[in-house]
């Protein structure tokens, strides 16, 4: 509550400041000056006694209103100390005033000499400790309250309506000073907002109202499960029935490129009925130095709190770097920046009202502290859609069902296709209808997608004895084998795949060094199978790095350089994409690793040397049927023994 003594001081032009007064407009009090009048006079109601000299430091949560607060700091003082021993208030805005010693010593300078005197901040990070140590006050000007906008438009005369509150209280600053200029009526100005501001919402409300929600998703896993979960909690917070603490208040959300981070954001806002801020690390980057990047970072997060409940989205997360990677450079940047982002997700001004979503292609590159309870705690990956996730999602965008007898073309054609390729393609589709002056149909996806060719034997062979090698290796090893499978057409353009074999590692298992060296050996299967049976092996093992030897050969590296069970004990911490940077800087590593693989081959090819006529039998029914089940595999095992 204001102070008695602000109530009768506080006058100008010989008008209160806080009774009504039909023709305040007139005078260079406008409505967005008055609205901060509030904030400062609240903000400093415990310190208006004229007897006292006091230097106040006030952090004003509007960054862009911060000019405003000047003009009404000024305003605040001239009234407090009136005529007597007058000596012009000084107010002023400041920056960055760290290392300038000149600037901090006039600071003291005038504070002491003019007696009362307000320094306006929009971080306080901006303001010298021994700044702050002198002040005798310290505090933060939050945006304006309801009461405060209810008693600025009580003066003007105006009794504002429960949804011209929401309005002005939702209004950016600028659209304020537009609204309200001196001598524009309070009524006219509120009009103008009125018309502006419903036409904006009419089109955000569109433009949430519009897209998928997460029950129309397919492909998302357990982040689906989650969200829909997560869409509960939030009904029951706004109606009173639980805590926000009670709530999942933050996740990262991670997978390829194209695999849908954002929709899944958009969607999760539109099942909780929550507005969406969206950001990235990289727009903070982009604001320039470090202060910038800090004051872009806390604003998103403040805008996300100032729409009460709401979710905020942060993408390429992963661009914020981590502390666990060695970067003599940039160390102390990141670090700073981390620490920043760890306040603001848990630390003392907690989110609350805020569901925070990161995503990123690398989760691999994120910092640890991010992902610990309180902060980021649910870590989700979303994988590129298998073939029924392909056609739902095919279908959702297309609005039609895919024909029966297309099916299997269709899951063919776009093997390998995220989410975001498959809108391509039914975009491309109705492009191709529209030239035509045609009904979109699936003849014109079918037109638009990867043309099939029949594969030749002699290369069904080959994949078939390719993955019958991984599969025996994968049970003579007591892997967790899933089945195999070969395929008789491939796609006429790009690399396509000629078959799998399907492992199932659960993530609880015990990694050992031998268990470590038991999936080596399994990933050289293929490659040991062709050269047993046809003396050679074919390129489609190497080149990429998910292929056998690429799997195979960061398995082998990680084992020797960062799992310490190697040669040495000493190990590195590096991104998996850095692993080849290891070997390459390091020539025993990369002996290391090439000797790892050299014994492991030839421990698949003995294997398979002892259950050849197995192998052969397997590939032979693989050419056949494309497919066998680990049922299949062990019966053709058990009708071949194996060679003593």
């Amino acid at each position: 509550m204001l102070s008695t003594i602000m109530h009768k001081s506080q006058k100008t032009g010989g008008r209160s400041l806080w009774n009504k007064d039909d023709k305040a407009y007139q005078s260079n009090i406008t409505v967005p000056l008055h609205l901060a009048y509030c904030g400062v006079a609240a903000a400093l109601r415990h310190h208006a006694v004229v007897e006292t000299s006091n230097l106040a430091v006030l952090c004003v949560e509007l960054p862009d209103a911060i000019d405003t607060y000047v003009h009404a700091g000024q305003l605040f003082l001239r009234q407090i100390l009136g005529q007597r021993g007058y000596i012009e208030p000084f107010v002023r805005a400041i920056k960055r005033i760290k290392n300038d010693k000149l600037t901090e010593l006039e600071i003291l300078r005038r504070a002491a000499q003019n007696g009362k005197s307000i320094l306006l901040c929009a971080n306080l990070d901006d303001v010298d400790e021994e700044v702050r140590l002198f002040a005798d006050v310290v505090t933060t000007i939050p945006k304006p309250t309801t009461r405060q906008i209810t008693a600025t438009f009580r003066r003007y005369g105006h009794v504002l309506t429960k949804s011209d509150e929401e309005m002005i209280a939702s209004e950016a600053w600028a659209r304020l000073l537009y609204a309200f200029p001196p001598g524009r009526p309070v009524k006219a100005g509120l009009r103008r907002l009125r018309e502006t501001s419903d036409r904006a919402l009419v089109s955000k409300e569109a433009c949430i109202a519009t897209g998928p929600t997460l029950t129309d998703l397919s492909g998302m896993g357990p982040a689906k499960d989650w969200g829909l979960e997560l869409a509960r909690d939030i009904i029951d917070f706004k109606a009173g029935a639980i805590l926000w603490d009670d709530v999942d208040t933050g996740a990262l959300i991670s997978g390829p490129p194209g695999t849908g981070k954002t929709l899944f954001a958009e969607a999760l806002a539109r099942s909780c009925g929550l507005p969406i801020v969206a950001t990235s690390a990289a727009q903070w980057q982009a604001t320039g130095y470090l202060n910038d990047l800090l004051k872009a970072m806390r604003e998103c997060f403040r805008e996300a709190q100032s729409k009460g409940t709401a979710l905020l989205f942060i993408d390429e997360l992963d661009a914020i770097g981590s502390r666990a990677i060695n970067d003599s450079q940039h160390g102390d940047y990141k670090r700073q920046v981390i620490n920043a982002l760890l306040e603001i997700l848990d630390g003392f001004e907690r989110r609350t009202g805020v569901v925070v979503i990161g995503a990123t292609n690398n989760p691999q590159n994120i910092d640890t502290a991010l992902l610990r309870p309180g902060r980021l705690d649910r870590h989700f990956q979303i994988p590129l859609p298998d073939a029924t996730e392909r056609q739902r999602i095919f279908e959702f965008h297309a609005g039609f069902l895919i024909p029966r007898s297309h099916e299997e073309m269709f899951a063919r054609t776009t093997a390998g296709m995220s989410g975001a390729g498959l809108k391509q393609l039914v975009r491309d589709g109705r492009r191709a209808a529209r030239r035509r002056n045609q009904r979109f149909g699936f003849e014109h996806v079918s037109e638009a997608a990867k043309a099939l060719i029949d594969l030749p034997i002699q290369y069904m062979k080959v994949a078939a004895v390719h993955e019958a090698g991984h599969a025996i290796i994968g049970i003579e090893l007591g892997l967790p084998f899933q089945g195999v499978r070969i395929t008789d057409k491939i796609c006429a353009e790009g690399v396509d795949s000629l078959g799998g074999t399907l492992f199932n590692f659960s993530a609880m298992s015990l990694r050992t060094k031998s268990l470590i060296l038991d999936q080596i050996a399994m990933y050289m299967g293929g490659i040991a199978a062709e050269t047993l049976i046809f003396g050679e092996f074919t390129e489609g093992s190497g080149e990429h790095p998910l292929s056998d030897l690429g799997l195979a050969t960061a398995l082998a590296t990680k084992l020797e350089g960062c799992f310490g069970m190697g040669g040495s004990l000493v190990i590195d911490i590096v991104h998996e994409r850095d692993l080849h940077k290891l070997r390459a800087n390091d020539y025993r590593l990369r002996a290391a690793v090439g000797a790892i693989l050299d014994t492991e081959f030839d421990r698949a090819k003995e294997i398979l040397d002892t259950r050849k006529d197995a192998l052969l039998a397997i590939a032979e029914d693989l050419v056949k049927s494309h497919v066998m089940s680990v049922a299949d595999v062990r019966e053709a095992l058990t009708r071949h023994s194996a060679k003593e």
